[in-house]
């Protein structure tokens, strides 16, 4: 009976982009798979391109004459950053559904990975093998390998386990 290969995916993101990639264990490269790069330009834009309307004004409290503006309820760039990440955690969690991944490998700054965790399922957070606390977007598939050759060294061959995956800083 021969032994079933587990497919690893590396998903590298940040608040306005994902990439994701699966070790060639033939090449000793990292190649793009799953869906197309997920880019949220939102989250890019200034705060004043987000929102529609400058925030309402106010007179003083006190009887001076004085107007002051109301500061907004809401950070707009946090908003966007949060519906990318539920964008993101949706396309992991149909991914997980057609089963093409076994183990999962995020890589996110440490903000955008406490939001992402929140929003996966339970089924997708079982396949986490690894997180890794940094921005590593910008970086090309050669030096992201390199970077994250002890982690693709360890799993090479390991069966799909269970429980809470083990973080990588």
């Amino acid at each position: 009976m021969a032994k079933r290969t587990v497919k690893t995916w590396i998903v590298v993101a940040d608040g306005a982009r994902a990439r994701f990639f699966s070790p060639d264990r033939e090449t000793a490269k990292l190649v793009s798979t799953g869906p197309a790069d997920l880019v949220a330009p939102a989250s890019r834009q200034r705060a004043r391109d987000l929102k529609s309307d400058k925030p309402g004004r106010s007179f003083s409290a006190s009887r001076s004459g004085v107007r002051h503006a109301f500061e907004p309820t809401h950070d707009y760039h946090k908003l966007e950053k949060h519906r990318f990440m539920a964008i993101l955690a949706g396309a992991l969690e149909d991914a997980c559904e057609r089963r093409a991944f076994d183990d999962l490998i995020l890589v996110a700054p440490r903000r955008s990975l406490g939001e992402l965790r929140g929003l996966l399922s339970k089924r997708v957070l079982g396949s986490v093998r690894q997180e890794v606390a940094k921005d590593l977007t910008n970086e090309p598939p050669s030096r992201l390998r390199r970077r994250l050759a002890p982690l693709l060294g360890s799993m090479a061959g390991s069966p799909p386990r269970t429980g809470k995956p083990p973080r990588a800083t």
